[in-house]
């Protein structure tokens, strides 16, 4: 890509919605990391889209808070799970399994009790779903 294309498109695409759905592309790329048994190639994709991000940033005529992008980020990662009950139930569990995995790695002192209380949560989530389907079989 010519240098002079690419500062074109880094200042056409250089707005808080573009680089918040990039940076959602980010966090997705480092879930898929800590979910996978060799992280490499999905950390790999972390940091291209990372080094965009921050290309982004550099052409934004209005600077972004981290706040900001990191809940518009969250956002468009929420706006974009399933709508249907049953995926909805799994997309459920998922998060209640995200937030186990979370404070099942964190080393702050309370992390046992919070670590405990979410693996609580995500096995009641998954029975739950099991249930529902289960019912509706």
């Amino acid at each position: 890509m010519d240098d002079d294309f690419r500062e074109r498109f880094l200042k056409a695409n250089a707005n808080p919605g573009h680089i918040a759905s990039r940076f959602a592309d980010v966090l997705r790329n480092l879930m898929r990391s800590v979910a996978a048994n060799d992280p490499s190639r999905a950390l790999y994709y972390a940091a291209e889209d990372m080094k965009f991000v921050a290309d982004l940033l550099e052409h934004c005529e209005q600077p972004m808070s981290w706040h900001s992008l990191f809940a518009d980020a969250v956002e468009n990662i929420q706006r974009m799970l399933p709508e249907d009950t049953d995926d909805k139930r799994y997309s459920r569990a998922a998060q209640d399994g995200v937030k186990y995995l979370v404070e099942s790695s964190a080393t702050d002192n309370a992390a046992r009790g919070r670590a405990s209380r979410r693996l609580s949560e995500f096995i009641a989530t998954i029975e739950y779903s099991r249930d529902a389907r289960r019912r509706i079989c």
